[in-house]
């Protein structure tokens, strides 16, 4: 009998697409519309172009902002594997991470929906092996790195179970 694979989680881009645009939609419309009440408040009438054209600005934003999140993450995208062996994982344009499962302090996912992070604490920095290739290092925050997750498939309720499964140290909430 083989040992399991490790399990991989990416984000794809057009799930970072759709995220992105679903994300900067409502908030556009919602300021629009504020300004819109403000200047009806401030005496100001308001036609049918009006609210036609808060419609289609905060959909070309929505798509704008999709599209520049993509060209943010260009052809590296952030990915996690967890295996036996420990956690690696790479943000999007930085250098990928190794922390081996016998140097993990915590792995626990914090906030919820497209807005998760996976926050993994060492027991030592020395312990971490970055790849020599270009990019920037990753994010550490109080000691811990922080890798957002919220846009990753197979998502992260998946990426817990596999914390859970392969590394003995709490998952957390």
């Amino acid at each position: 009998m083989s040992a399991p694979e490790p399990v991989v989680f990416r984000l794809l881009p057009r799930r970072l697409y759709l995220g992105v645009a679903l994300l900067v939609a409502p908030a556009v419309l919602l300021i629009r519309g504020l300004a819109m009440v403000a200047a009806v408040a401030a005496g100001a009438s308001l036609d049918v172009g009006d609210y036609v054209e808060a419609v289609l600005v905060s959909l070309v934003t929505a798509a704008a902002g999709g599209l520049g999140a993509l060209i943010g993450a260009k052809s590296n995208p952030g990915w996690v594997r967890v295996s036996a062996a420990g956690l690696e994982f790479a943000a999007s344009r930085h250098r990928a991470t190794f922390v081996p499962g016998a140097a993990i302090a915590s792995a626990r996912l914090r906030f919820a929906g497209p807005f998760t992070q996976l926050v993994v604490t060492p027991t030592s920095l020395d312990a971490v092996a970055y790849a020599p290739a270009t990019g920037r290092t990753p994010r550490l925050r109080r000691g811990a790195f922080v890798i957002d997750v919220g846009l990753m498939t197979p998502g992260p309720a998946a990426l817990r179970t596999e914390l859970t499964r392969w590394l003995a140290v709490p998952a957390g909430a």
